[in-house]
Order: C-alpha cells, then sequence, then structure tokens
C-alpha cells in the first residue's frame, strides 16, 4: 500500500485517474497506471512477478507528452522502498530492467502545455487590410483560422512566433471571412 500511498514518505501518491495500461504477459510482469490530477503526472506501477528472473521492460507512452526524466521508486523482496535514479523520457518511451519479485513505480511528468493564443483585432488599414495582433508563446506555432458562420474554420496561416507577439494581416476581400481565431496545433 505505501507504492501507492505513500512510496516517499510524504504523503505522495498514485495518480487518480485510471489510464489503460497493457502488457505482453502479464503472468511475469503487471502494469497500471493513472493521471495525478494535482499536478498532471502520469504514474505507471509495474510489477515483476518472476522469482528469480529478470524482466527488460520498455513503456511506450500514449496520448501524453512526457517532459525530461521520470522518477522511479522501487520495492524489491528485501522489503524497502527506494529512490532510484531517474530514468530518460525518449521518444515517449521509457526503457528499463525490473528486478526478480519487484514492484516498480516510475512518476512521469506532463509537458507543460503552450500559452494559449490571443488573437487581438485590429483596424482597416488604407491598403485594404484588416490588422490582427497574434499574442502567444515565443517558439510556438499557431493557426490563424477564418469562419463565416462561428461552426465551420479553415486555416488562414500557420505561423512561428519568433517573439511573444506577430502582427497579421488578412485582406479585406475575405469578406466571406467575418470571424477569425488563433489554434495552437
Amino acid at each position: 500500500m505505501k507504492m501507492y500511498r505513500n512510496y516517499d514518505g510524504n504523503k505522495s501518491t498514485f495518480g487518480d485517474t485510471s489510464v489503460s495500461c497493457t502488457g505482453p504477459n502479464p503472468d511475469n510482469v503487471s502494469s497500471f497506471a493513472a493521471l495525478r490530477s494535482f499536478d498532471g503526472a502520469l504514474t505507471i506501477m509495474v510489477i515483476n512477478k518472476q522469482l528469480v528472473a529478470t524482466a527488460t521492460t520498455t513503456i511506450s507512452l500514449a496520448n501524453f507528452s512526457a517532459a525530461g526524466t521520470a522518477q522511479q521508486w522501487q520495492l524489491t523482496s528485501a522489503n524497502a522502498i527506494t529512490r532510484l535514479a531517474d530514468v530518460p523520457v525518449s521518444a515517449n518511451t521509457i526503457s528499463n530492467l525490473l528486478p526478480a519479485q519487484s514492484i516498480t513505480l516510475f512518476i512521469v511528468p506532463a509537458a507543460a502545455a503552450p500559452a494559449a493564443p490571443v488573437l487581438v483585432p485590429g483596424n482597416l488599414s488604407s491598403s485594404n487590410t484588416f490588422n490582427l495582433l497574434l499574442q502567444g508563446q515565443s517558439g510556438q506555432s499557431y493557426i490563424i483560422q477564418g469562419s463565416s458562420d462561428l461552426t465551420h474554420w479553415q486555416p488562414i496561416s500557420t505561423n512561428q512566433l519568433s517573439g511573444n507577439s506577430l502582427q497579421f494581416n488578412v485582406p479585406a476581400t475575405n469578406s466571406h471571412l467575418q470571424f477569425y481565431r488563433a489554434v495552437a496545433p
């Protein structure tokens, strides 16, 4: 129970929202995963049930953007929970060896979501263009979309910000598009 409710002695816990987690042979190695709502981390519990065999594990993360490295906590047949060295998350994959009769908990931090874009309306210029100011996170790509009915959106332009904002001009001849928005791809 300590691996789920207090693995670090500071009341840190396994996630509270279960997510799908499968392995090749649950008779030898079982796995369970959940998202932790307070910090967005993915928690993965892997149990090597084999009496004497070490298990090689490769965990592929789908539909989750990981940041950096994963913490690793392990309970072995010696009946002590140990904080092991962090393991790299490379191409959304974690690879590791699991000792026989062990339970290993991986804490995978979520990547920070890019800043939500803001599209600030401008004025109709003398060159017959409508000026918009796209504000967001430097280095992030954003798509400016247009719509005539707020239901069907079509891409107008994809832009990567080199700073925190970008001036964007829409030709006034796009009179069929009356609404604009910016989204992160």
